[in-house]
């Protein structure tokens, strides 16, 4: 009879456990998921430019070779500015 009862103590703590253990994983899970969320609305908010500005982040490598390659600059041309 008490060995009946023990058993029938460690299968319900082993049960308990269990079902502890999948609940608290799968709102770990839900926790991790909204928080990495937030840090890529959070970087897409950063890297997005601001009242209007345009960030280049490409520059083109010199060694190409075509029609502007050739170019070495141009005249000075001085000019006056002229008011209305």
């Amino acid at each position: 009879m008490i060995l009946k009862i023990i058993i029938f103590f460690i299968a319900l703590g082993w049960i308990f456990s269990s079902l502890l253990r999948y609940f608290l994983n799968s709102k770990l899970k839900k926790f991790a998921d909204q928080v990495q969320a937030a840090q890529r609305e959070e970087a897409r908010k950063k890297n997005k430019p601001r009242d209007g500005n345009v960030n280049v982040d490409f520059v083109p490598n010199k060694g190409k070779k075509g029609s502007s390659g050739n170019l070495s600059g141009g005249d000075y041309i001085d000019y006056e500015e002229v008011k209305d």
